[in-house]
C-alpha cells in the first residue's frame, strides 16, 4: 500500500538541499545577475564551457569575478560533481583518476566537468542556510510571515520564495530583460533544472522534464513541441501548486514505518517496553523502523531513534541500498554491515558506528565523542566535537561550520561480505583521502588532526556475515601498516616467552589470574566493559 497522495508530488532534491550545503563557506557570491553572467561565460567558452563546463574553466572564473580561494572553488565544484551527477558516472573518473600517473592526473582534473547549470543552481542553492536566519536578502521582498508558511521546511520555503529567480538564472541570454511571462524556457534548461526537484508519480520516482512533456501536464505547462520550449509562467506555477514536504523523510518512516524484528515474534521496538532497564521504572523510547512497504526504492530508509546502551546490527538482508537515519542515541554500538544509499547520523553521542560502503553520503551533524568507522563516497561533518574518524573516501572530508577536536585515520576493519558490498555499490578502494580534510578555517587551524601510527589499532567486527574476506580490502599506508605489525610482533613475543619460561601449574594460574585482573583493569579504565555488556545482552536476545 503506498502513500496517499496526489497525483503527482514534487519536493526539493534532498541531495542538494540536506547534503550538499557547504555551511561555512562564502556564497554571498551566489546572486542571480552573477550566475547568469557565469553562464553567459561558459557559453561564449564553446565546448569547454557548455553544456558542461571544466574545472579550469570554472577555477579561473571563480578567482577572477567571485574571488574565490582555488581550494574553495574545488570543493564548490567536486560537492557539486557528487551531489548532481550519478554515481556509476563519478566512480568510472575516479577509477580512471586513481589509477593515473601524477602528470596525466593533472591534466585529467583540468578536463573534469560539469553541466554548467546544474553548478549554477548549485552555487545558488547555498544560500539557503541563510534562511536560518532570516537574513536571506537576494530579492526585495521580506519573508512571508504565514503561520502555515513557518510550517515548511527551509528547503519548500526557499523554492517557493526565489522560484522566479532561480527560473531566471536558466533562462536563454535572449529572452534577459523579457517579463516572466514572455520569456520562453528550452527544454535543455528544464532537463539542467529537473536537478533540483525530486517527482513522485504513479507510485514512482521520474525526472522533472519526463513528466513536463507527458500529455496530461504539456498542456498546462505550456510546451510547445515546435520550438521544444515551455511556457517560464506556466512551468513556475504548475511546480508551486504541486510542492510539498518530502513523504518520504525520516520522521514518516519513525512514525509510520514498520518496526525490525529481531527474531520471530518479538518486534524490536515497543512504545511501551525497555529492553535493558537501568531499573524497572524506566520506559525505552527506542525505535528502529523501515518503510519498505510504502516507498519506492529509491527512497526505502531505515530510522533509528533513541537508541541507548545497546548493540544493534543489521545486514544486508534489512538495508540493502536503502538510506540510514540515526538520530538521538547514545553509548550505543550500531553495526550496519550493508551498502547503502546514504547515512545521516545526527544528535548522537559516545557511540561507535560501523557501517559498509555507503554509495552517497555520510553526514554528521551535531555529535559528540563518537568512533565512526566507515567507507563512504562523500562525508561532511557540521557541529561535530571530539569524533575519531576511521575512514575511507575517494573525496575530502568536509569539517563545516562548529567542527572541533576531529582525528582522522584510516579505515580499520573489515567484515566477510564487504568485497560484495564494495562491488554492489560500484566503489573503488584504490582512492583514499582520508588524511585531506576540508574546513572553512584556515588550514593551520585546530579544527582536525591526523592520528599518530602509535595510536592506531585494527578493530574487529564481533559478527559473521556470508563472504570470503579474512582482512583488510585496501592498503594502509606504510607508518600504519608498520604500527600494526609492531604491535603483532609484541603479541607474538609475549607468547614466545610464556612458552619458553617453562611455568608450572600453579605459576600458570597465577599468571593467569594477574592477567585477567589487568585486562578487566584496562577494559574500565579504557571504556570497553560497556561494549563487552551490551556485547552479551546482545547475545542473549538474539
Amino acid at each position: 500500500m503506498h502513500v496517499n497522495v496526489p497525483k503527482v508530488l514534487i519536493w526539493p532534491n534532498q541531495d542538494i538541499f540536506k547534503l550538499g550545503i557547504l555551511a561555512g563557506f562564502p556564497a554571498a557570491f551566489a546572486t542571480v545577475d552573477n550566475l547568469f553572467k557565469f553562464l553567459l561565460y561558459c557559453r561564449s567558452k564553446g565546448k569547454n564551457g557548455w553544456p558542461n563546463v571544466c574545472y579550469a574553466i570554472w577555477e579561473s572564473y571563480a578567482g577572477r569575478y567571485f574571488d574565490l580561494d582555488p581550494r574553495v572553488a574545488n570543493l564548490y565544484f567536486e560537492s557539486c560533481r557528487h551531489t548532481c551527477l550519478g554515481i556509476k558516472e563519478t566512480c568510472f573518473w575516479d577509477d580512471k583518476f586513481s589509477m593515473a600517473s601524477s602528470d596525466i592526473k593533472s591534466r585529467m582534473k583540468e578536463k573534469v566537468s560539469v553541466n554548467a547549470i546544474h553548478l549554477a543552481l548549485y552555487l545558488y542553492s547555498q544560500n539557503v542556510t541563510l534562511m536560518q536566519t532570516q537574513r536571506f536578502s537576494l530579492r526585495s521582498e521580506e519573508f512571508p510571515t504565514d503561520k502555515r508558511n513557518k510550517k515548511k521546511s527551509i528547503d519548500v520555503r526557499f523554492i517557493e520564495t526565489f522560484i522566479s529567480d532561480i527560473i531566471k538564472i536558466i533562462c536563454d541570454p535572449e529572452s534577459k530583460g523579457l517579463s516572466l511571462d514572455k520569456q520562453p524556457l528550452s527544454l535543455n534548461s528544464v532537463t539542467a533544472f529537473s536537478v533540483m526537484f525530486t517527482v513522485y508519480t504513479d507510485n514512482s520516482i521520474m525526472p522533472l522534464h519526463e513528466v513536463l512533456q507527458q500529455q496530461t501536464h504539456a498542456t498546462s505547462c505550456g510546451f510547445n513541441k515546435l520550438t521544444q520550449s515551455f511556457s517560464t509562467l506556466q512551468v513556475r506555477s504548475w511546480l508551486l501548486d504541486r510542492m510539498h514536504a518530502n513523504p518520504f523523510n525520516s520522521k514518516r518512516c519513525l512514525y509510520h514505518g514498520k518496526p525490525i524484528y529481531l527474531k520471530p515474534g518479538r518486534p524490536l521496538r515497543r512504545s511501551t517496553e525497555q529492553l535493558y532497564p537501568e531499573n524497572g521504572n524506566t520506559l525505552s523510547r527506542s525505535r528502529i523502523m523501515v518503510n519498505d512497504h510504502e516507498t519506492p526504492e529509491q527512497h526505502r530508509m531505515l530510522a533509528m531513534q533513541y537508541v541507548s546502551r545497546q548493540t544493534i546490527a543489521l545486514s544486508s538482508d534489512v538495508i540493502l541500498n536503502h538510506r540510514v537515519h540515526v538520530t538521538h542515541c547514545n553509548d550505543a554500538f550500531l553495526y550496519f554491515l550493508s551498502s547503502t544509499r546514504g547515512c545521516t547520523v545526527k544528535q548522537c553521542s559516545r557511540t561507535t558506528l560501523v557501517t559498509g560502503p555507503v554509495s552517497g553520503t555520510l553526514y554528521l551533524t551535531g555529535c559528540v565523542n563518537m568512533k565512526i568507522i566507515s567507507i563512504a563516497r562523500r562525508i561532511v561533518l557540521r557541529n561535530c566535537h571530539n569524533c575519531k574518524l576511521y575512514i575511507l573516501t575517494p573525496t575530502r572530508p568536509l569539517l563545516l561550520a562548529g567542527c572541533a577536536d576531529v582525528t582522522v585515520a584510516p579505515y580499520n576493519t573489515y567484515y566477510n561480505s564487504l568485497p560484495g558490498h564494495l562491488s554492489h555499490a560500484n566503489f573503488s578502494v584504490r582512492k583514499n583521502l582520508w588524511n585531506y580534510p576540508a574546513s572553512p578555517m584556515s588550514e593551520d587551524s585546530k579544527v582536525f588532526q591526523v592520528m599518530s601510527p602509535e595510536s592506531f589499532t585494527l578493530y574487529h567486527i564481533p559478527f559473521q556475515t556470508d563472504g570470503t574476506a579474512s582482512g583488510l580490502v585496501h592498503k594502509l599506508p606504510a607508518e600504519y601498516e608498520a604500527a600494526v605489525r609492531r604491535t603483532q610482533d609484541r603479541v607474538t613475543a609475549w607468547y614466545d616467552l610464556v612458552q619458553k619460561a617453562e611455568l608450572t601449574d600453579v605459576q600458570t594460574t597465577q599468571l593467569a589470574s594477574t592477567i585477567q585482573a589487568r585486562f578487566h583493569d584496562w577494559l574500565e579504565c579504557m571504556g570497553h566493559t560497556k561494549e563487552l555488556e551490551s556485547l552479551a545482552k546482545y547475545r542473549d536476545r538474539s
